[in-house]
């Protein structure tokens, strides 16, 4: 006996009808679904539109840096230490042909 709610042909295979219960739990789980792939999207506008105002302020941002060129040439001066510490002791792998000291060899 079919429901009638849900007429199927004689012979049809399919599974038996869902009860609304099962129904209500599907098209819930569907829009909790929607919902948590519309907050993903809100979030990632709202990232953008801060990158974007950022983005608008960069002369702003620029106009109140000062470069205090101590600090970049303390940066650079420990970058060519640790390049230096790294480097093999033997000239064979250098291509300019200079040792580690800066000396050829």
């Amino acid at each position: 006996m079919t429901d009638p709610g849900y007429p199927t042909p004689e012979g049809d295979d399919r599974l038996p009808p869902r009860s609304i219960e099962e129904e209500l739990e599907e098209i819930l789980r569907e829009a909790e679904s929607s919902i948590s792939a519309l907050r993903k999207e809100l979030a990632e506008q709202r990232l953008r539109a801060r990158q974007h105002a950022e983005i608008d302020r960069l002369e702003e941002h620029l106009a109140s840096t000062r470069v205090r060129w101590s600090e970049v040439r303390a940066f650079f001066d420990e970058v060519i230490d640790e390049l230096r510490r790294r480097r093999p002791v033997s000239g064979a792998d250098d291509p300019t042909g200079t040792s580690a000291e800066g000396t050829a060899p």
